[in-house]
C-alpha cells in the first residue's frame, strides 16, 4: 500500500508488487484544481508529484522503466520533451509511449503513468 493516499476511493496512487512499484496517472492537479498555465508548468507539477510518490517508495527516476504519457495537443510534444528530460539528466532514459488524447480531466494539458523496478 502506498503512503501516498489517493484522492478518490477507486484507485491507488501506487502498488506494489514484489520489486515493481506501479504508479497510477499523475496529472497537474492540486485540491481539485489544475495548475499551471502551459505544458511546461503542467509537466513540472507532474513530474514532481511523481518523483514525490516514488521517493516514498523508496524509488527515484533512475528505476522508472516505463513511462505512458497522454498530451491533450500533441503541438505541446516539444514543450513537454524539454521539461520531462530534466527529470532523466544523467540516467538511463525508460521505454516510453506517448500518446495523443482527446477530452482530459478538467482540461489537463499532460497526464502520466509509469512503472518502476526496485530490484538489484
Amino acid at each position: 500500500m502506498s503512503k501516498v493516499q489517493s484522492p478518490e476511493p477507486f484507485y491507488s496512487m501506487a502498488r506494489r508488487a514484489g520489486d515493481t512499484l506501479y504508479l497510477s496517472g499523475f496529472g497537474p492537479v492540486e485540491n481539485g484544481v489544475v495548475v499551471g498555465a502551459n505544458i511546461a508548468e503542467q509537466t513540472r507539477h507532474t513530474m514532481d508529484q511523481i518523483k514525490r510518490t516514488l521517493e516514498s517508495e523508496g524509488a527515484s527516476f533512475a528505476n522508472v522503466m516505463r513511462v505512458n504519457v497522454f498530451l491533450l495537443d500533441m503541438a505541446d510534444r516539444d514543450g513537454f520533451n524539454a521539461t520531462y528530460m530534466e527529470y532523466f539528466e544523467g540516467g538511463p532514459m525508460p521505454t516510453r509511449r506517448l500518446i495523443g488524447a482527446g477530452d482530459m480531466f478538467k482540461g489537463i494539458l499532460v497526464e502520466i503513468d509509469c512503472v518502476a523496478y526496485l530490484g538489484e
